[in-house]
């Protein structure tokens, strides 16, 4: 292995420990639910989901959960858009 790929390997391990270096625009997920598989987006901010349950309530379990996993990356883009 070269020394440049040992490198970018540590570079990433230490980017990985700081995730206020990283902004969320835009993304896609299929979320594998109890009943059935839906696609789950994050575009600026506004979540969608495909389930029923988001169509008539703009939330949903689906939604909640990846809003879970992602907390500390969303959370620091809600702070950097106050700074503006």
């Amino acid at each position: 292995m070269s020394s440049s790929y040992i490198g970018k390997v540590d570079k990433a391990r230490k980017y990985a420990e700081e995730p206020e270096r990283v902004n969320i625009h835009t993304f896609e997920a299929s979320f594998i639910g109890n009943h059935n598989t839906y696609r789950v987006a994050y575009r600026d901010g506004d979540w969608s989901c495909e389930c029923a349950f988001f169509a008539t309530r703009r939330v949903c379990s689906h939604t909640m959960a990846l809003q879970r996993m992602l907390d500390e990356m969303l959370a620091g883009q809600t702070t950097e858009a106050a700074a503006d």
